[in-house]
């Protein structure tokens, strides 16, 4: 079970009729939302009705007076990669992800840009927990997730997958933009600090680097996913 907090987080989970045993709503909110009972009642989950105070002792004070207990989400295990698109695929492999934020943001991206799976190592990265929740903003319930064990074995398989692989790299030569979007692409984003593993950069088909203008030379983890997934981001025709 973990506790999820915030209106649109809480609201996503209730339209993804995800598997919520108890919503926690506070007074005010009950009195200014005028639409939420109603739609409580006909998703038929439990609700209870608190005063603020005793809400924010339940959830983080960002609560906005919306919580919830919900099942884990899911994650899946490496048998999903059999069920990716055959045409215009897309995945992001994140390599070593250990902030929360980021992660959550990052997972804002992947839904706004119609990413398919989300790929972890096991091992050096963020789980999946409340303050990721949150600050996806409810696109958590919305997107596919997989911890493995070796991102080397997963960026082989998909290859053989017919997948190409995006590299992100400061010392990339390829555009994001300059990508044959018809291909199926797998994106792979490096650490906070220590960016891609060099043997994932040698398994990179495209090394893409992000052009800038000003005195920093990086960007944060999710900045740089958000830029380059909407660059490579499918198109429908």
């Amino acid at each position: 079970m973990i506790k999820i907090y915030g209106k649109n987080c809480v609201y996503a989970a209730i339209m993804a009729n995800s598997d919520i045993s108890v919503v926690y709503l506070s007074e005010d909110v009950v009195k200014s939302d005028k639409n939420i009972l109603d739609i409580l009642k006909k998703r038929v989950y439990k609700y209870v009705i608190l005063p603020k105070k005793k809400l924010d002792i339940e959830f983080p004070y960002q609560n906005q007076g919306y919580g919830a207990h919900r099942e884990n989400y899911m994650i899946l295990d490496e048998s999903y990669l059999d069920n990716l698109p055959k045409e215009r695929g897309r995945v992001l492999i994140l390599d070593g992800i250990q902030d929360p934020h980021n992660f959550g943001a990052i997972l804002r991206s992947v839904d706004a840009f119609g990413y398919d799976l989300v790929i972890l190592p096991k091992n050096r990265s963020v789980s999946v927990n409340e303050t990721v929740a949150h600050v996806s903003t409810g696109a958590i319930e919305y997107t596919k997730i997989m911890y493995v064990n070796s991102l080397n074995n997963i960026v082989e398989k998909l290859k053989k997958q017919g997948y190409w692989i995006c590299g992100t790299d400061a010392k990339g030569t390829v555009l994001s933009k300059d990508i044959d979007k018809s291909l199926n692409l797998a994106v792979i984003i490096g650490s906070e600090g220590f960016g891609m593993s060099k043997t994932l950069v040698n398994a990179s088909d495209f090394l893409i680097k992000i052009p800038m203008k000003g005195h920093v030379n990086s960007l944060n983890a999710s900045v740089s996913s958000g830029i380059v997934l909407h660059d490579l981001m499918a198109n429908d025709n």
